[in-house]
């Protein structure tokens, strides 16, 4: 989705503004852009205060959901094209494969994150979002958390022993899989039990930009 980004608050046409709320699925973004080493600016949205609804920021995504990024006047939502735009916009930083295939299997991979532990996620904090019934909720909440093990076994096995979740090159795919194990441990999930995910993980914690992002934002799942 795109929308006109705002011109007012100092936003420069050429350098992008991610909004982004400390814990949320935006550090992938957050992560990437600073790989690229070129400028920007991250704008805390926070969602602990409501931030994302309110009407400045509905201005600039009426879906009220980070991560947002404006650039060139235009607004992109939705991880998977921020990274994607973030990957092709910047191709020095090779933060996507050159073959197509690869880099589409890459899009692929981003796009089961958004619409299947994400969803899972969601679930377990916002069951009304489902369902009407209060009286189901706790059921909703336990099926969301085991169907996302699931899937944090599966990530486990993809990475198995790959040097990063695709291949034995880093793209944008990996901090996006970042956000995931992160969730998890704050879910009070064995990850530690998952050994390729979790040497993956140390992996990025390695990576000066990813510290630096955690660092900035005081990201609550990293402490």
């Amino acid at each position: 989705m795109t929308n006109a980004a705002p011109t007012s608050g100092g936003h420069s046409a050429d350098v992008p503004f991610l909004f982004y709320s400390p814990g949320a699925c935006s550090l992938a973004s957050h992560i990437a852009l600073e790989e690229t080493g070129r400028p920007y600016r991250a704008v805390e949205t926070l969602l602990s205060k409501n931030q994302h609804q309110t009407p400045e920021y509905l201005a600039i995504n009426p879906r009220g959901r980070v991560p947002a990024l404006a650039v060139d006047g235009k607004v992109i939502t939705e991880n998977t094209a921020i990274l994607t735009w973030i990957a092709t916009a910047f191709p020095e930083a090779e933060l996507l494969p050159e073959d197509l295939i690869e880099r589409m299997r890459c899009i692929a991979q981003m796009a089961w994150f958004s619409n299947t532990p994400h969803i899972f996620q969601r679930a377990k904090f916002r069951p009304y979002r489902f369902v009407e019934r209060e009286d189901v909720y706790d059921d909703i909440r336990a099926k969301a958390v085991s169907s996302y093990w699931e899937c944090m076994q599966e990530i486990d096995a993809l990475i198995g022993g790959n040097r990063w979740m695709m291949g034995d090159a880093y793209t944008v795919v990996d901090p996006y899989a970042l956000v995931f194990y992160g969730w998890g441990t704050s879910n009070g999930l064995p990850m530690r039990d998952l050994a390729s995910y979790s040497r993956h993980k140390e992996q990025m914690m390695e990576r000066p930009a990813v510290r630096a992002v955690i660092e900035r934002e005081n990201n609550p799942h990293f402490r």
